[in-house]
This record gives C-alpha cells, sequence and structure tokens, in this order.
C-alpha cells in the first residue's frame, strides 16, 4: 500500500483546510489457508494490484473524486447525521487513528474509490480501510508505519467481519506474497514461474457467517477439529515449498486438497465446486475456492501460457469475471509516505 501526497503543503503542522490527502490499497488473494488462519494454522496470500482502491480526505464539502473506477464510499469522522455506512471498517479505522494521533473529535471526510469486488474474499473492507487511514495520515502530515496501518485495519474489520484473522489487513499493505500467522507476515520465497487466474462467481460470500458456522463445527467436534487444523498446516507448509522449489504440480495438488478440506468445513457451493471443475478441464493444475466461501471465486493454478485459455474456461463455465497474476510478476510498490502524485483535483 502507498500513500501519495495530492500537492505540496507546510508539513505536518499545515492547516488542513486548503490541502487533501491521498492513500491507495490493493486486493488480495488467499493461496491457502482460509478460515484455518483463524484458528492458528499460516496462511499464503498474493496482492492483487490490478484491482485497487484509492481515498481522498480532507476539509468537508472540499472532497470530490472527478472518476471512479467502481463502487464509492463517502463518510465524515464524529458525524451524527445519517449516513450509509455510519459504523463502517474504514471509519472506524480512521476515527481510531485520529484518536492515536491525539485528533480525537476531528471532523474529516473521505471518499473511498473501490474496483474490488465487494464480499468476494478479495479483502475490499481491509483495503478501503487501509486507503481511508493513509489518505488521513497524508492530509496530517502524520507518519504511519506498516505495524500500526496493520493495527488499524484489523480494528476496522473486526467490525466488519467479526473475528478477522488479520491476513486480510496486512495482504492489502503487502507489496508482494506473504505468510501470515498469528498477526504476524513475512515475504514467501517465489521461484515459481507459473500464473494464478482468479474467477469471481458474481455472488456475495458472506465471511462473518462463513466464519461463525466453520468455528462452530469445528467446536462441536474436537477430534474432527484437530484432524482438520494438522491436515491443513501440512497442506500449508507444502505450499510453501512447492512456491520455493518452482514444483508446480504438486501445488496444484495442494490447491485441490485444500479446496476438500474447505469443503468440508461445509463453505464451498455447487457454483464454486462447477469452477474449479471447469478450471481443471481447461488445464489448470489445481484450483480451489479462494476467501471465506458461500459464494465468492475460485483461483486457479495454470502454468503461465494456458492462463487465458483457463480464464476463458471459466467465463463460459459462469464466472462473471476473472483476472490473471504471474506468480513471479512485480507485485505492488513498498509502504512508502512520501510518493509524489499530480494533483487530482483537476
Amino acid at each position: 500500500m502507498t500513500s501519495q501526497r495530492v500537492h505540496e503543503r507546510g508539513g505536518a503542522a499545515a492547516d488542513p483546510g486548503n490541502i487533501r490527502g491521498a492513500g491507495r490499497a490493493h486486493a488480495k488473494t488467499i493461496l491457502v489457508g482460509e478460515h484455518t488462519v483463524v484458528h492458528g494454522t499460516p496462511a499464503l496470500a498474493f496482492p492483487l494490484p490490478a484491482l485497487s482502491v484509492r481515498a481522498i480526505a480532507g476539509p468537508v464539502g472540499a472532497v470530490k473524486v472527478n472518476s471512479s473506477v467502481g463502487q464509492q464510499l463517502r463518510f465524515v469522522t464524529e458525524s451524527t447525521s445519517d449516513q450509509t455506512e455510519p459504523m463502517s471498517g474504514p471509519r472506524v479505522a480512521v476515527e481510531e487513528a485520529l484518536r492515536r494521533w491525539g485528533k480525537a473529535g476531528a471532523v474529516v471526510e473521505v471518499v473511498v474509490d473501490c474496483a474490488i469486488p465487494h464480499a468476494r474474499g478479495l479483502g475490499s473492507s481491509a483495503a478501503c480501510a487501509g486507503a481511508a487511514v493513509r489518505a488521513v495520515a497524508d492530509l496530517y502530515g502524520e507518519s504511519l508505519d506498516a505495524t500500526e496501518l496493520y493495527e488499524l485495519v484489523q480494528r476496522g474489520e473486526q467490525v466488519a467481519h467479526g473475528r478477522a484473522s488479520g491476513v486480510d489487513a496486512s495482504a492489502v499493505s503487502a507489496d508482494g506474497p506473504i505468510w501470515f500467522q498469528a498477526g504476524v507476515s513475512r515475504p514467501l520465497t517465489i521461484n515459481l514461474d507459473a500464473a494464478l487466474v482468479i474467477a469471481d462467481t458474481g455472488t456475495y460470500g458472506a465471511t462473518q457467517r462463513a466464519v461463525a458456522a466453520v468455528r462452530r463445527k469445528l467446536e462441536r467436534e474436537p477430534l474432527r477439529a484437530n484432524r482438520l487444523l494438522r491436515r491443513a498446516e501440512e497442506l500449508i507448509g507444502s505450499a510453501a515449498a512447492d512456491l520455493s522449489a518452482g514444483r508446480a504440480e504438486p501445488l496444484g495438488s495442494t490447491l485441490l486438497a485444500f479446496h476438500d478440506l474447505l469443503d468440508e468445513l461445509g463453505v464451498s457451493t455447487p457454483q464454486l465446486d462447477n469452477l474449479v471443475t471447469a478450471a481443471m478441464k481447461a488445464g489448470a493444475l489445481g484450483a480451489k475456492l479462494t476467501g471465506a466461501g458461500h459464494g465468492g471465486c475460485v483461483l486457479a493454478l495454470t502454468e503461465t501460457g494456458d492462463a487465458e485459455r483457463v480464464s476463458a474456461a471459466l467465463r463460459r463455465a459462469g464466472a462473471a469475471q476473472t483476472w490473471i497474476l504471474g506468480t513471479r510478476e512485480p507485485h505492488t510498490t513498498p509502504l512508502s509516505p512520501t510518493m509524489p502524485e499530480r494533483d487530482t483535483r483537476r
């Protein structure tokens, strides 16, 4: 995630009445580890920079976004007037940031422009919160390191999803693939030249409901829970090793095995299963649902030259849209609080 200054100003003490702050974030996709990460296993995630979020913050009435890349969220901090999402995750994250910076009660308008499809397991709520926090930090000239950014986004995620693992909060600000576990992330070593095809079912997922259902299932059957979590940890470790060693076919098998595990947890659907089957018939090395399930997206691993064919097959099988990501391609720019940007008010 990066923050861009809309135009030069006189430093952190400058009056924000005549300036605006800007921030950006991106989507993510979980390779393996969704759901089990809430219960202590690792998760492996890739950033999706092609799906971006931008946010602008400034005085009330002064914030305008001339062109939209997707859905917009607009809120005013500390406002009691009716709003579309008065207690949204981004607003919670921004108001917590202002309290931390000694600016509790500050009234700031924030517009978030999000190209990430909502409720598809691609991290839209975390990315919106991250971009909003970065925009307000930029507005006031506040420094913001990766740890504080994660904490603030995670505060918003707890509102959006209840018991959030933190993988989304970490991945939407990562500049490359990550290994995430228990609130800590580290870069993944990638020596695999392949492609990931992400296919959107066009159906909303239900993260909070799915997480709660999995938790109830595991609590009711502790022996089964231990078996599934041990199996999940084995598969996640194998996936990381395959990425590091450049082993595409074993990784594909791991993805299929993890999809079966998620199906056993009750979060797959016939629509998701159908897309997994379509990807495999088109030549994918492996495929699985990605995200919370009960809708959302499927992820397929392919040889680089097969990605377009698999993508087309997924659309024929009912996918609303698809995206292709190279496993070794540059993903996004590192966190940088001072990267310039041209004035977007024109």
